[in-house]
């Protein structure tokens, strides 16, 4: 009798394992009380907030149900410049650390997860691009059908020209499809659109005011227009300014405007690094949204600094210059 009773009990157990339909994302984090957080999901490529809640006591959950479709989850807090992806593979998820060192925050999840984890380990191994671009190519050509490979393609896309992330999708399946392919995409979309020789996208972004201004406002009034991409929290926008604000003091009487377009979400950081850097030119925009600006995502920007250079017919001539490469095609096309 006994036996029977235990051999019922785990019956039991595993019918109702066997039939769970939803898992648990676990989350503690360190001084993140009365921020909001979001659980987001690509769907249609537009991110989704699928779930939300106000951050109490440092610990919450999110419960998701199962999706046959396993792509990449993202956990996001107000105030973040990105969101975090993971992987959870309708398996429980356990995230924990502190909301001020997003790079530090550990999650410990599915067995995807881990590929994910030991990929990135070996990515910031190197600084070599060409060396990252390899460890990308053959990750999407040994994975194609990995859930990973379209999202580790959009995540380090930068690395890539045009060309070769047209080849890079070549390599997937036809009838593979997840939110990060469609992204992929729509980024080649993005980047054909916004070649040199094409015209300009135009876009309206408030001002240190709360002015709304719109690139068109400019372009057609002015022989050059730089729109420069950049952040107050950039290490490499900030190393470019100076250049950038003496090329401008050089030709601003020549027919040169600059818009800045920040990618900051605080307003008081964007403010000083516009005062410490001596941004003097009157056009500063942003929507205060980090990576999410839209005005960035019209023109594909993957890194800052990058910039794109409008002449006064409205077409794109030049992009992502800097340092001496700036001044000497300003130069040429000022004189």
């Amino acid at each position: 009798m006994k036996n029977k009773i235990i051999i019922g009990s785990l019956l039991i157990l595993t019918f109702f394992s066997c039939n769970k339909n939803s898992f648990k994302v676990n989350v503690e984090l360190e001084n993140a009380n009365g921020r909001t957080a979001y659980l987001q999901k690509i769907i249609d490529n537009e991110t989704i907030n699928i779930d939300s809640i106000v951050i109490d006591n440092k610990a919450f959950t999110f419960n998701v149900k199962n999706n046959k479709n396993n792509d990449i989850l993202h956990l996001y807090v107000k105030g973040w410049r990105r969101s975090l992806p993971f992987v959870a593979d309708n398996k429980d998820v356990y995230i924990k650390g502190d909301f001020n060192a997003y790079n530090k925050v550990e999650i410990i999840a599915s067995e995807t997860q881990k590929v994910l984890d030991k990929f990135n380990r070996k990515f910031n191994t190197t600084t070599n691009d060409n060396t990252r671009k390899l460890l990308i190519t053959d990750f999407l050509k040994n994975s194609p059908e990995s859930v990973l490979s379209p999202y580790l393609l959009y995540r380090y896309k930068w690395a890539f020209n045009l060309n070769e992330l047209k080849l890079a999708i070549s390599y997937f399946p036809e009838n593979f499809n997840t939110g990060y392919l469609g992204k992929v995409k729509e980024y080649i979309e993005l980047l054909e659109r916004s070649e040199v020789g094409k015209p300009y996208i135009d876009f309206t972004l408030n001002n240190i005011e709360g002015q709304a201004v719109s690139l068109s406002s400019l372009v057609g009034n002015n022989k050059l227009v730089i729109v420069d991409f950049w952040a107050s929290w950039c290490p490499d926008c900030r190393v470019e300014n100076p250049n950038v604000v003496a090329v401008y003091n050089d030709y601003k009487d020549k027919g040169l405007e600059i818009i800045s377009v920040s990618m900051d979400t605080d307003k008081n950081a964007w403010l000083k690094g516009i005062e410490e850097d001596g941004l003097i030119w009157e056009n500063h925009v942003s929507a205060l949204k980090g990576w999410n600006c839209p005005a960035a995502a019209e023109y594909g920007v993957a890194f800052i600094p990058q910039n794109v250079l409008i002449n006064n017919d409205g077409k794109i001539v030049a992009k992502n210059l800097n340092g001496e490469d700036l001044r000497n095609f300003v130069s040429r096309y000022l004189r």
